[in-house]
Parts: structure tokens; C-alpha cells; sequence
């Protein structure tokens, strides 16, 4: 049975280095630098060497969603368990999922599902921190801040990081999880807040301000470099170095129009756009793909605007009917595209929230905070797909078998992105914080 554990480490396992990486390319050593690691992935090119532009699109289920009604479903558990829907078989044999999803069904070849993972809070916020910063505590740079930092975006004239979502600020409950904290602003995401299936979908920062043309803004840019060459002359440390990297970086998205056309989803044919839903998660399920495609390196795509979408705590029922056909459109769209589109030995799908539901239903016919087990849906990243890894207990309480924990997934992460999990930075108060501080790269999935 997994033990109790809230504020440090679930396991305390090691992470054995050269294991992790195995035929990945390694991210370099502690202190590495942005600059320096792209030096090192130009010169691996240079050299022959296959270096892959891997990216990640993390889909989060905000709110925690319940496993019962998506892909763990107990059709033999007693009504109380089981809860109001049944469970339909998919195309991996003897596998069933939630008749919420039949999409999911027809393309869980091209995916795998873990219904072990488990990290026994039932906290919003700690379940959180486990998932998307890979760390017990709060204030902690998100995955894909690190993956900003070390990685850059894959493509000169985008982001590497862009979050697809409510607005990310600190007044807002959980929001800075996805952010750079201790790392730095310049690796907060780039942040979409308008809804891209309306029609008035807005891309901020990709415009130039009233009256500034691109010959002005040169201008601009020339002068603020001539009032910076005697400071940068004394001080050529790597955060200087940096911030000519946002510098140029930022240049490159305003005047150029690779970020305009990567955010452009007009450029999409219709079938395509009704394909994925037209909702806010199908759109911006399709605008991820548009954007790894491009050249961006890690999107998060929040299923959870400004309200708890599979936070249902009363009416289980009412919530799934509407959240569950809106995922069913959304995530198979984005998985056949990656496999239509030959992305998906490039590209790796995480789908998870930041625990489960419990399993008994309650008074009030909803599912409450159960952080003892969780279903986590993968797909792409060049892995072993069509299976299920892990079970849950028959009435979907605890795992049963192959107990896995959120560090595990993460490590698979780091991993396809040739990033070494050892790679240490320093906090606020000067005390090295490793990538990852454990996990295990789930072996039935390489």
C-alpha cells in the first residue's frame, strides 16, 4: 500500500542518471545555461549527430478528474462505486473506458493509459505542485518554465512556452504553478486568454503599438543597444547573455510572421475546426498543435478557465455530460492529428489533472478530492502505445499494481525531451534545486 505523504518525496528514489538518459541527448551539467545549450544542440547537428526538436503538449484536466468517468471505469463495483455511466470496450483488447468517450475508444491504440498513479493529497494545490512543477512545495518553477530555460523554443520567432488558458496571475487560485518563479519572468509562459473559438480571438504582444512601424521600432532597438554597450562591456555574465536571448527572441516575434501564422487559426479548414469541438478546449487543443508544429518546445493547454470543471463535488452526472463530450472531441482530434501529421515520434501528450475523485459517491451525487489514485492518459512521444500500465483496487480506492507516482510521469517527460533530471539552479535562497528530484522513467513505455 503507498504511505501517506504530503510535503516531501513519495518513494525517495534515486534517480539514476545515465538511465534516464539512455539515447536521449543529455541537457549538460549543473548551472547550464540556455545559450550553452543551444550552442551544444547546433554543435551535435553540426556533427551529424540526430537531434530531435521534441515538444510537449500537457493537457490539464483543472479541478481533478474523476477516474470512474473517463478512463477507469469499475462497471462491476457496486452502484456507489461505479457511479450513473457505463463503460464501452476500445480497440485495445479487453480495455474499457467510460461510454462518455467513444472517441477516446476508437484511437486508445494510439495512447496509453496509467491507472496507477497516486501521491495521496487531496489538496488542489499540492496536487499541483507534484504534477506540474515535479516538487512538494509551492513557489516552485512549472515544467514548462525549466523547459523554457533549458530547451528555448524549437523555432527562431516563437515562444517556447505558451499556456492556453485562464490568465495566469498571482490572484488567482493555483495559477502560479505554471509559471518560472525563482528561474526568472522571461520564462513565464506566453499566455493566451482569449477564447479561440470565438471570433474575436485575440493573440496578444504580436502587434506593434499605435503609430510604430517596423523601421521605427529598429530604430528603437538600435538606440536602447547603444545605451546598453558600456554596461554590457563590464558585465558579460550568463543573466546578461539571457536577456539578449529574450531580447532577440521577442524582436523576432513582433516583426516577424512565424508567431502570427502559427496562432492563426483561420488557416484551418473547417472540417478540421468542427473535427475538435467548437469550444474553447477543442480550439485550443487544435491551436497546440498548430503551435509544436510551428516550432514552439512545451504547451500547456488548461481545460479549466475560471471555473473547477471536474471540481464536482455535487451532480457528477450533470458535469460529465457536458465536460466529457467536450474532452472526447478535443484530445482524439489532437492524437489522430499527430499521427496524421507524422508528429507523434516528435511530440508527447501528458493528460492528467492534480488527482482523482473518491469512490463512493457522495450526498450530494458528486465525487470530493482523492489524491490515493489517478488516471493519467499518454500519447506520441515516439513510446509503446495501446496499453494500459498500473490497475486500481475493484472499487478504484488505491493502486493495486505498478503504483506509480506523478515524478514518474515527469521523468518520461524529461527524457523525451533530452533533458538530465540532475541539472541543478538556484532558488531564491541560494540552495541548489535539482530538474527532478525523483522518478523513474515508466519502463513499459520505452
Amino acid at each position: 500500500m503507498p504511505r501517506d505523504t504530503r510535503c516531501r518525496g513519495l518513494r525517495g528514489a534515486a534517480i539514476n542518471r545515465r538511465a534516464f538518459l539512455n539515447t536521449t541527448v543529455a541537457a549538460g551539467g549543473a548551472g547550464v545555461t540556455l545559450p550553452s545549450l543551444l550552442a551544444a544542440r547546433s554543435s551535435a547537428r553540426a556533427a551529424g549527430e540526430n537531434v530531435r526538436d521534441t515538444a510537449v503538449i500537457q493537457v490539464w484536466l483543472g479541478g481533478g478528474p474523476s477516474q470512474f468517468e473517463t478512463y477507469d471505469p469499475k462497471p462491476d463495483a457496486p452502484a456507489e462505486y461505479r457511479g450513473m455511466f457505463g463503460a464501452i470496450s476500445t480497440r485495445v483488447p479487453g480495455v474499457q473506458i467510460c461510454e462518455l468517450l467513444p472517441r477516446h475508444a476508437e484511437i486508445l491504440d494510439r495512447a496509453a493509459i496509467l491507472r496507477s498513479v497516486y501521491h495521496n493529497s487531496g489538496d488542489h494545490d499540492a496536487g499541483m505542485y507534484f504534477c506540474v512543477t515535479g516538487k512538494t512545495t509551492k513557489n516552485q518553477p512549472s515544467t514548462g518554465s525549466y523547459v523554457s530555460r533549458l530547451r528555448g523554443a524549437n523555432q527562431p520567432g516563437l515562444p517556447a512556452y505558451v499556456h492556453l488558458g485562464f490568465q495566469p496571475v498571482t490572484n488567482l487560485v493555483f495559477v502560479p504553478n505554471f509559471k518560472a518563479s525563482y528561474l526568472g519572468g522571461g520564462y513565464d509562459p506566453f499566455c493566451i486568454t482569449d477564447d479561440p473559438s470565438e471570433a474575436k480571438f485575440q493573440v496578444p504582444n504580436l502587434s506593434l503599438a499605435d503609430g510604430l512601424t517596423i523601421d521605427r521600432l529598429g530604430h528603437r532597438r538600435e538606440l536602447l543597444a547603444h545605451f546598453d554597450q558600456l554596461r554590457r562591456r563590464q558585465e558579460r555574465t550568463g543573466a546578461m547573455r539571457a536577456l539578449d536571448q529574450f531580447d532577440q527572441a521577442a524582436y523576432e516575434m513582433v516583426t516577424g510572421a512565424a508567431a502570427r501564422q502559427a496562432f492563426d487559426l483561420s488557416q484551418e479548414d473547417e472540417t478540421t475546426r468542427k473535427r475538435y469541438g467548437h469550444h474553447r478546449w477543442g480550439q485550443s487543443c487544435l491551436l497546440a498543435r498548430r503551435l509544436v508544429e510551428a516550432g514552439v518546445t512545451f504547451v500547456t493547454v488548461n481545460f479549466d478557465p475560471h471555473s473547477f470543471s471536474f471540481d464536482q463535488h455535487a451532480s457528477i452526472e450533470r458535469g460529465m455530460r457536458s465536460a466529457g463530450p467536450r474532452m472526447d472531441s478535443a484530445i482524439p482530434s489532437l492524437i489522430e492529428d499527430l499521427y496524421q501529421r507524422g508528429l507523434d515520434r516528435q511530440v508527447l501528450l501528458i493528460v492528467w489533472g492534480e488527482f482523482g475523485r473518491t469512490p463512493m459517491i457522495n450526498a450530494a451525487a458528486g465525487r470530493d478530492h482523492w489524491g490515493q489514485v489517478m488516471s493519467v492518459l499518454i500519447s506520441g512521444g515516439g513510446l509503446r502505445m495501446g496499453q494500459v500500465i498500473g490497475s486500481s483496487n475493484a472499487k478504484g480506492e488505491v493502486p493495486k499494481d505498478r503504483p506509480l507516482t506523478p515524478y514518474d510521469v515527469l521523468a518520461v517527460m524529461y527524457r523525451h525531451l533530452g533533458l538530465d533530471p540532475t541539472t541543478t539552479f538556484t532558488d531564491h535562497a541560494g540552495r541548489p534545486q535539482p530538474l527532478l528530484n525523483e522518478g523513474t522513467v515508466i519502463s513499459e513505455l520505452v
